[in-house]
């Protein structure tokens, strides 16, 4: 009977599969390499006129800025790994000479394990949830003559072969049931009810809130790492509105929350306007089915892909018109919104993807969730949603 599979495992198997394939699809013709999981002490001796990687994950620590976490939480660790190379002699022309000896193959080896982890240090990795996806660094993690004779004495009789061992962080440990998700703070406000039942209902009519102020904001797109900037924009012509959260209630039909007249937002954004499609919208959505607001997720939603910058400034003086920007969010964008739930929130942000070209000095654009470079994100956006009160 198999056991269960686990996000530890998973991860694992993919950092093999990574290794197995030189993290090229298809792999490279001359990459006639096994790749393998465990002690070397067992893996090594049955290693069969085959170049062989053995991976051994030989130590596993919590990640410190997790202290806190809760029993239903993701525990993130991180993971040591010692890659051990075991070649064999090949006569490549059939010669009866051996034109690469086994501890040429097994630096040949290591050195593409060193290679690939260098220009790719970052992994992502579909999670176990819909929309999820695991960040995954590889990091050098050089051991002392003393370590590395305290991780082989406890093999056996295997002789020791090159090994190279690295930092693989973060990797979680997914719980069985998660902790409910709370929603984010989109507005503050007080008042005092004697009724604790009252405590999840909507907030009173005519009692004042308060958002966060928007300022007018100039991105300095002259610095490659520049950051882009949203605003939502609302309101009729001539009565137009600049918020970083936005609060709507929806009415109920049949039980069922109506989207029917669900507004379309603009979304003014802020960046480089010479550039075309470098930017992404990405976002998360929370749903709360009961109605106490006692449990939901936050998922991603399908990205928004190929956008552009509207300005280099934002000035909220002088907002644009009523679909005077190049994206309007709608109802479509909600992905998977579920209509039985009893309150939605989502978060927004723009996103862009840059890499240092090292052969010439130069920052570049990447395509959209590309597995390496660097991801800049702007200020968030909030829209919350909740049904019409009964």
């Amino acid at each position: 009977m198999p056991l269960p599979t686990s996000s530890l495992a998973k991860i694992c198997n993919q950092v093999r599969e990574h290794l197995d394939t030189l993290g090229q699809t298809p792999s490279p013709p001359d990459w006639d390499v096994t790749v393998t999981i465990g002690a070397p002490g067992i893996n090594l001796p049955a290693v069969n006129n085959t170049n062989t990687l053995n991976l051994f994950f030989y130590r596993f620590e919590p990640f410190t800025f997790e202290t806190s976490a809760r029993p239903g939480d993701v525990q993130w660790i991180k993971m040591f790994c010692v890659i051990t190379a075991v070649g064999i002699d090949e006569d490549v022309d059939n010669d009866a000479t051996v034109d690469f000896s086994a501890g040429i193959n097994e630096l040949r080896m290591l050195s593409q394990v060193m290679r690939l982890f260098q220009e790719q240090p970052v992994m992502l990795i579909d999670g176990d949830n819909p929309g999820e996806v695991w960040h995954t660094q590889f990091i050098p993690h050089p051991l002392a003559d003393e370590q590395i004779n305290q991780i082989w004495s406890t093999q056996g009789d295997t002789v020791y072969r090159p090994s190279l061992a690295y930092e693989i962080t973060l990797a979680p440990v997914e719980p069985l049931v998660r902790t409910t998700q709370a929603a984010r703070v989109a507005s503050v406000g007080s008042f005092a009810d004697s009724n604790m039942n009252n405590r999840n209902r909507p907030w009173p009519a005519g009692r004042e809130t308060l958002y966060p102020t928007v300022p007018s904001v100039r991105v300095d797109s002259s610095n490659p790492q520049w950051a882009p900037a949203m605003v939502l924009v609302t309101g009729a012509a001539g009565s137009r509105e600049a918020t970083l959260a936005l609060n709507m209630e929806v009415p109920v039909v049949g039980g069922l929350a109506d989207f029917t007249g669900f507004p379309q937002l603009d979304i003014w954004i802020g960046g480089d306007t010479t550039l075309v499609g470098d930017l992404t919208l990405v976002g998360q959505l929370l749903q709360n089915p009961d109605a106490d607001r006692s449990s939901g997720q936050w998922i991603d939603i399908d990205p928004v892909l190929s956008l552009s910058a509207d300005a280099v400034l934002l000035d909220v003086e002088n907002l644009p018109a009523p679909a005077g920007t190049g994206f309007a969010l709608n109802l479509s964008h909600w992905t998977d919104l579920d209509n039985s739930n009893n309150s939605w929130q989502l978060q927004l942000f723009a996103e862009r993807h840059i890499r240092l070209q090292a052969d010439t000095g130069q920052w570049i654009d990447l395509p959209h969730a590309a597995a390496d470079g660097l991801r800049i994100r702007s200020n968030p956006l909030l829209i919350t949603v909740t049904r019409g009160a009964p």
